[in-house]
């Protein structure tokens, strides 16, 4: 399981980044290596993907930051 706190800010939004689209290969070969070693990546058909543990960090952090978001728009509203 990948889990936020193991995360650098760079390796956030790297992993951001892999799942709007980009390829591994305009990473910083460093961070895609420690992506990789704490289960983030892996390796398919010769090219690094997000794991499911990384997807599903992702989904979990983004809804998170949106109802944060959603909250405090409603109390500047109110």
């Amino acid at each position: 399981m990948v889990l936020m706190s193991e995360l650098s800010t760079d390796e956030w939004e790297a992993l951001k980044r892999l799942s709007q689209g980009e390829t591994a290969r305009r990473i910083n070969e460093k961070t895609v290596k420690r992506l990789a070693a704490i289960g983030a990546l892996q390796s398919k058909r010769g090219e690094m993907e997000l794991s499911y543990a990384a997807i599903q960090l992702l989904i979990e952090r983004m809804a998170r930051i949106s109802r944060a978001r959603t909250s405090n728009s409603q109390t500047w509203c109110n």
